[in-house]
């Protein structure tokens, strides 16, 4: 048996680079599903559709709160 055949491969990242911090969140069971029907249809694992819609939602509050700072 030589050193190839008992590397194991590189596995690819699941996120993206600086992605080390978890964070844990409780959801009712409608959330679940909503959130796995998006992932489903987005082609994309759980935790990655969680971060998709956490950063689409920080993006939104931010832009809500500067638009009510102006007002």
């Amino acid at each position: 048996m030589d050193t190839a055949e008992t590397m194991q491969a590189a596995v690819a990242a699941r996120a993206p680079r600086g992605c080390n911090r978890p964070v844990m969140t409780q959801v009712t069971d409608t959330e679940r599903t909503k959130l796995e029907g998006i992932a489903q249809l987005e082609m994309r694992s759980l935790s990655a559709t969680t971060r998709m819609l956490i950063l689409l939602g920080i993006e939104h509050y931010e832009a809500e709160t500067e638009r009510a700072g102006r007002a």
